[in-house]
């Protein structure tokens, strides 16, 4: 049976890249379909609980909710990690010598994605996984440090490209994740890493999509679950 067989439901529950946020100009607006209305050609019902700023930990009482009513012909999508492995880099400004853990340490990160997992599953739904999106380094590092102390962050960090390292170690936990449980991997980090027009794919602050990396996400969803 394929896959786009049974879904009548989609439920999505991720953060800002879900959601549809892009910085292009500084300020942060909305892509075109970010409610994933195209999906609806293809007589899916689209609920994107997607949320700016969400961790695993924060997306739990949504969670609870949205799936009761779920059943064997829906299909669930996770797309978090992004927020979970950042930090205050204020409080890092301040103390470059200091320890600090991210917003959701890695081992409370994957406990609660399983549990996540695991209840999705228990309501007969299909569960997907997506993988997190690359940032850019350069960038990314350059949107951090505005208003901070630049030097102390990059003392704290040890390089710039330490951003892209510590992201890439969470979208291997999250994989893992998609592996050990059986879950359809949605995996757009690979979709944008092999287009030689990668830098168009993000917004100015090198971790948000553009409209063209949204435009690139909506199809791959479309293509893996549509």
């Amino acid at each position: 049976m394929l896959f786009r067989s049974f879904m009548r439901q989609l439920l999505i529950i991720g953060d800002s890249i879900m959601k549809g946020v892009m910085n292009d100009d500084g300020k942060y607006r909305l892509c075109h379909d970010h409610d994933f209305s195209s999906l609806t050609a293809n007589e899916i019902q689209v609920d994107n609980a997607s949320k700016m700023g969400a961790t695993i930990e924060s997306i739990q009482p949504v969670l609870k909710k949205k799936l009761a009513g779920l059943d064997e012909q829906s299909t669930v999508l996770f797309s978090l990690g992004g927020n979970d492995c950042d930090y205050d880099w204020s409080k890092i400004s301040e103390d470059p010598d200091g320890t600090f853990e991210p917003h959701t340490p890695n081992d409370r990160f994957l406990s609660l994605y399983r549990d996540a997992i695991r209840a999705a599953q228990d309501t007969g739904a299909k569960v997907a996984v997506a993988s997190i999106l690359p940032l850019d380094s350069e960038r990314y590092f350059d949107f951090i440090t505005k208003g901070r102390d630049r030097e102390n962050i990059l003392h704290w960090l040890g390089d710039v490209n330490h951003l892209y390292r510590w992201q890439e170690y969470y979208n291997s936990l999250v994989c893992t994740l998609a592996r050990v449980f059986g879950c359809r991997l949605v995996d757009l980090r690979s979709r944008f890493l092999c287009r030689s027009d990668f830098p168009s794919l993000l917004s100015c602050d090198g971790i948000h999509p553009s409209q063209q990396g949204h435009d690139l996400i909506h199809t791959s969803v479309a293509a893996a679950l549509g």
